[in-house]
């Protein structure tokens, strides 16, 4: 049988580690080929402008990313030893374990040093420089694999793979994949994909979070934004990348160390996140090769199973889309897949396990809660699976107190803030904070999905029948069904599927199936059914559809069999389903503003008219003084200037000054006034949007806005095609009796 230390060994007896390097280079030059043919997609700049802009994006964003995810990973390795103990794993899976442990670690502790204040350059630089210090001192010291030093294992592992053609084959379509969200992640947050809208969640708190808490020195709850009250380890991440470029805190509020100009700090968060995808492709691969071997399958068909599930992880244009955003999917599906792993592969005792599995899926859920919901069931089928059912209590006992211990630091971080240690969710239980009950009663509705259960369950595979059929995509296609998903979900039921039918793996289809069921069935009862929603899945889509190629190779050497070309062929089609799926971003216009990056937005460089259609920019040139009040919007980060805004579900200024005095506009202005605002920008095209959904405070109406608007004036600046206006706010204005019409 061969084993891992046997797959790392032969490649040393044979003498050619330059090889290796070769085709590692090769695959990195796969990934930056099809960036650079991803970026000369659509109109736009010329190609060499074009060129220019994504590798200044590498360069100058990218070092702080690999820096941070580098120096993670380094803090696992030179502990793995006591991590996942020594002799116990195969060589392989410690090492994948470790490295993900270290970046569940560098997460928690980053977010930890947030919330105490202490998140500052030096604290910073201590923790990445001393996790590089020990990666880089395990790649130089001499290569004993014996004795489990990095270099050895590393050059060992990579060369077992690399050696294999089919193997190559896969990882080099895996780069293809890699490629598209090196492109993508060269866009700035606002002109990004679709199906985020550009990117709103980016503009609105996942970087947005990071510049408000660098300018207040602490990660901390803002009663503003109901986002900081989630985990935030990802835009704790940011802040922590931010001050590795001694950019944190002071200079233009709101913006410090996070939109500096072109290839800036707006574009690290993007490539965090792809590392992540690396990351999760590297744990999805392994996962498929811990289920296979703990079936009693050996032989070089594992190890291309693997490689098949890896490359259709980065394959799927879904994980392409949030691969490449300030989005925190990826950080699920790294630790989440790493824990999916842990909880099968052979040779931890159950203590250990129960430890390894709630530390990762705690990192996970404090990257997004739902984390929890959508894999621990299926991990703890896994570990179930793993070990006797007399250690099943020990095993879960210990899981459970370290899950707990993950999390508590942020739920006692909302206990502090607003009694509730899990807000905004369990109001009904914990209390509602700052809300008042038509607030929580707004969320609640905001996040649930009306209909019945069966409505819910056919939103899997159907269009909702709600939806306008000019809707985008992501509207109409809420499932399994929307085209970002391509090939995966398919393949990957087909596999499970495959995998039940043989004694030999039916345990671990089962498993799948089971796993996979608990998150469906999570997403049609405690979600408001967004397809991207589904994301956490693919782990598990993409080890079935490993382990079922890896199964039906595990007895050939040279050759695959017909159903691992095939499963190829729906890889390279997924492959070219990503680049075409970029290229029709935008109105068939993805790169049209890649070499302007956030000046676009920012107004760093005049551009006529361009500038002049956009208002952050506009703004931004044109009165570059005085506080910036937003109503309707809530993406404030664009703005260079002190800005006031609220999320829907939270209190607006204007709001609290309607509630104060009913009915008395030029009070609703003093108020204003006196919070130090000079200037407001409504967009009354989402206040009519956030009408229509139910959603919005029932006094921020267009109507009642334009009532008080009527005062203020006639408006600085009007752009009808984004139904925005922008007034000043002075003494409140003296009519004749007449009445103006402002909103558009």
């Amino acid at each position: 049988m061969t084993t891992e230390i046997d797959q790392i060994q032969s490649p040393r007896q044979d003498g050619r580690p330059a090889g290796t390097l070769v085709k590692l280079a090769g695959l990195l030059f796969i990934a930056a080929g099809v960036a650079v043919v991803c970026a000369m997609l659509g109109p736009g700049d010329p190609p060499m402008i074009r060129a220019a802009a994504l590798m200044g994006v590498w360069l100058f964003a990218g070092w702080m990313p690999a820096a941070y995810l580098l120096g993670a990973i380094g803090w696992g390795m030179a502990l793995r030893g006591v991590l996942v103990g020594r002799g116990t794993t195969s060589v392989a899976d410690s090492m994948l374990l470790a490295a993900c442990i270290g970046v569940s670690a560098s997460l928690t502790i980053t977010h930890a040093l947030g919330v105490l204040g202490l998140l500052n350059p030096a604290s910073a630089w201590i923790w990445t420089g001393v996790g590089l210090g020990a990666l880089l001192l395990g790649l130089v010291r001499r290569s004993d694999v014996s004795r489990g030093m990095l270099a050895g294992v590393l050059a060992g592992v990579l060369a077992g793979v690399l050696r294999d053609r089919w193997c190559m084959a896969l990882l080099g379509l895996g780069a293809g994949g890699v490629g598209v969200m090196l492109a993508a992640s060269a866009m700035a947050p606002g002109a990004q994909w679709d199906s985020e809208y550009g990117g709103y969640d980016s503009l609105s708190y996942h970087l947005q979070l990071p510049a408000e808490w660098m300018d207040s020195g602490r990660i901390t709850p803002l009663e503003h934004n109901v986002y900081s009250y989630l985990p935030g380890y990802m835009e704790a991440a940011t802040v922590h990348m931010a001050c590795l470029s001694f950019t944190h805190g002071g200079g233009t509020p709101g913006v410090a160390g996070i939109v500096r100009g072109s290839a800036d700090g707006a574009m690290a968060p993007n490539l965090l996140a792809l590392g992540m995808a690396v990351l999760a492709a590297w744990a999805a691969a392994r996962f498929t090769m811990a289920l296979l071997h703990r079936s009693g399958i050996d032989g070089p068909g594992v190890m291309r199973g693997g490689c098949m599930a890896g490359a259709a992880l980065l394959l799927t244009p879904w994980v392409q889309a949030v691969g490449s955003m300030a989005y925190n999917e990826t950080g699920v599906l790294a630790l989440g897949g790493a824990a999916l792993a842990a909880s099968v592969v052979k040779g931890l005792p159950p203590a250990r396990r129960g430890l390894l599995v709630a530390v990762l899926m705690g990192g996970a859920a404090g990257c997004k809660p739902t984390a929890v919901l959508f894999l621990a069931p299926a991990c703890a089928l896994f570990m179930a699976w793993s070990a006797p059912r007399s250690r099943w209590i020990l095993m879960f006992s210990i899981g459970a107190a370290a899950g707990l211990l993950m999390l508590a630091p942020w739920m006692l971080r909302n206990t502090a803030s607003g009694g509730n240690p899990v807000f905004p969710q369990a109001t009904g239980l914990f209390g509602a904070a700052h809300w008042s009950g038509p607030q929580a009663d707004a969320y609640r509705a905001g996040h649930t999905f009306d209909g019945t259960l069966a409505d819910r369950v056919l939103m899997l595979v159907r269009p909702d029948p709600n939806a306008s059929a000019n809707a985008p995509a992501v509207a109409r296609m809420r499932g399994l069904t929307n085209p970002q998903w391509a090939l995966i979900p398919w393949l990957g039921l087909f596999g499970c599927a495959g995998i039940v039918i043989p004694r030999a793996t039916r345990m671990a289809g089962l498993l799948l199936l089971a796993g996979i069921a608990f998150g469906l069935t999570a997403w049609v009862l405690m979600t408001h059914l967004q397809s991207r929603f589904l994301i956490p899945l693919v782990p598990l889509f993409a080890g079935g559809f490993g382990a079922f190629i890896g199964s039906r190779g595990a007895n050939t050497s040279d050759t695959m069999p017909l159903s691992a070309h095939a499963g190829t062929a729906m890889l390279v089609a997924m492959g070219f389903w990503g680049v075409l799926n970029f290229g029709a971003q935008r109105q068939g216009r993805p790169n049209d503003t890649l070499a302007l990056g956030s000046a676009l937005f920012t107004g760093a460089i005049d551009l006529g008219d361009t500038t002049d259609s956009i208002p952050s920019a506009w703004i931004n040139r044109q009165y570059p003084d005085g506080a910036l009040l937003l109503i309707g919007d809530a993406a404030p980060l664009y703005y260079r200037r002190p800005i006031g805004y609220a999320t829907v579900w939270d209190r607006n200024p204007l709001a609290e000054a309607m509630r104060e005095t009913p009915g008395d506009p030029d009070a609703w202005t003093r108020s204003i006034r006196r919070l130090g605002y000079r200037y407001v920008l409504i967009s009354y095209a989402e206040l009519v949007r956030l009408q229509q959904s139910g959603w919005n405070d029932p006094l921020l109406t267009p109507d009642g806005v334009s009532t008080w608007t009527q005062r203020l004036g006639e408006p600085l600046r009007v752009w009808p095609d984004r139904g925005a206006v922008l007034f000043a706010i002075d003494a409140p204005a003296q009519t004749n009796g007449g009445t103006r019409k402002t909103g558009p």
